[in-house]
């Protein structure tokens, strides 16, 4: 069936730089035409508003409202490179990507951004650890995880009120002392905290799959010793391809950042408020706590992620390991029969172990909730023993 095409480079309603195409069928003389100026009109929604089943049926009511007895139409959109005028498929989350093609750096609205990014070890190095696991590799895949690193100054001014227990000595015959009280005492303290800190945030909106907590903590402690270089233009294009695209700006991740480093200035005036105690400290409430957190540097940055399967006997297992070191993130590791029944006698040694505390409770007539908690650990103590008795691998 005869077609009508049309394509147009555009600027979307929330300022991306993108390519709009379409395809009608059949082919009717004008068709070509009103099919261009219906992109220019589709550009003026946003980036978003331009997938799915919406704008394909938005588009053929046009169409038909102009009198084309049209039976299909196809609309796609793409991202537009300012550098090289490539097209380009993203994901509709993605606010900055690296072309593949010239390796231009920027975010999708035309705007060159800076980014660094550590090096990645050799394949050679992942092969080399699957084979000291005593397996064979079987597949390796190699991405870099974006993250937003923020080098901050924090500081809170704070008042408390600090619950602690005070020794206390009881006199006896002759005033001397022959047994210690307790007693529970409060105390009103107030200060300020002040550190530094540095914080990774991931830019990707799903991380656990590409190293989770494990991969932002790497992050943050590289950053400490070992900052990643600038990435040129000519070393962005090889590597453009494994490059995940950051889905999250700096000034969402800005936000994220302070959010933690607030968290952890109402932790640090916490311990600043326990040391200001005279006894044991049981409980510390903040009644009043005002944070200032000041970001000083912004950073896009990338690690390296490997990703690798491998077969050990019968079985297959994964892992994955980051940076130049080719250094071990998580593995999956084979379960023997030898673990396997220590877990189980871990999880029958639990059991017993409940049934004693249970009947301790109630020959001396322990606290009802107190004795409920006991069984309820004693009993999650003995599941996830006998559950992971059966898993198949182990993590390591």
């Amino acid at each position: 069936m005869p077609e009508a095409r049309a394509f147009v480079a555009e600027t979307t309603s929330d300022g991306r730089l993108v390519y709009l195409s379409a395809v009608a069928r059949p082919a009717q003389p004008g068709l070509e035409q009103a099919l261009t100026d219906l992109l220019h009109e589709l550009a003026h929604r946003s980036y978003s508003e331009l997938h799915g089943d919406r704008v394909r049926f938005d588009a053929l009511q046009a169409l038909k409202s102009m009198g084309f007895a049209v039976e299909d139409v196809e609309v796609a959109v793409s991202y537009r490179c300012p550098q090289c005028g490539a097209s380009i498929q993203l994901n509709p989350e993605a606010v900055i990507y690296v072309c593949p093609y010239c390796g231009w750096v920027g975010d999708v609205r035309g705007g060159k951004v800076s980014v660094r990014v550590w090096p990645a070890g050799q394949r050679e190095l992942v092969e080399g650890l699957v084979r000291g696991l005593g397996g064979e590799p079987v597949s390796i895949e190699l991405r870099y995880v974006p993250f937003w690193v923020f080098e901050a100054s924090v500081e809170a001014d704070y008042s408390a009120t600090v619950v602690y227990r005070r020794a206390r000595p009881a006199g006896g015959y002759g005033r001397q002392p022959y047994e210690t009280r307790y007693v529970i005492e409060r105390v009103r303290v107030s200060g300020r905290v002040r550190f530094r800190a540095t914080r990774a945030v991931p830019a990707r909106l799903h991380t656990e799959v590409f190293g989770g907590e494990e991969l932002r903590m790497w992050v943050e402690r590289k950053w400490g010793f070992q900052q990643p270089p600038t990435l040129e233009a000519g070393a962005a294009k090889p590597i453009a391809p494994s490059m995940l695209a950051p889905e999250l700006s700096g000034e969402v991740a800005a936000e994220v950042a302070t959010d933690m480093l607030e968290d952890d200035a109402a932790e640090e005036a916490r311990s600043d408020a326990r040391r200001r105690a005279p006894g044991y400290v049981e409980e510390v409430r903040l009644e009043f706590f005002s944070p200032k957190v000041s970001i000083e540097r912004r950073e896009l940055v990338f690690a390296p992620y490997w990703f690798f399967t491998y077969r050990r006997g019968s079985g297959l297992y994964s892992g994955s390991a980051v940076g130049s070191e080719v250094s071990p993130l998580r593995v999956e590791l084979p379960l023997s029969n030898a673990e396997r029944a220590a877990r189980l006698a871990g999880s029958w040694l639990a059991a017993a172990g409940s049934g004693l505390v249970i009947e301790a409770a109630l020959r001396w007539q322990v606290d009802p909730l107190m004795m409920l908690l006991a069984a309820g650990l004693g009993l999650l103590a003995t599941a996830k023993l006998a559950s992971s008795a059966f898993a198949p691998a182990k993590v390591g």
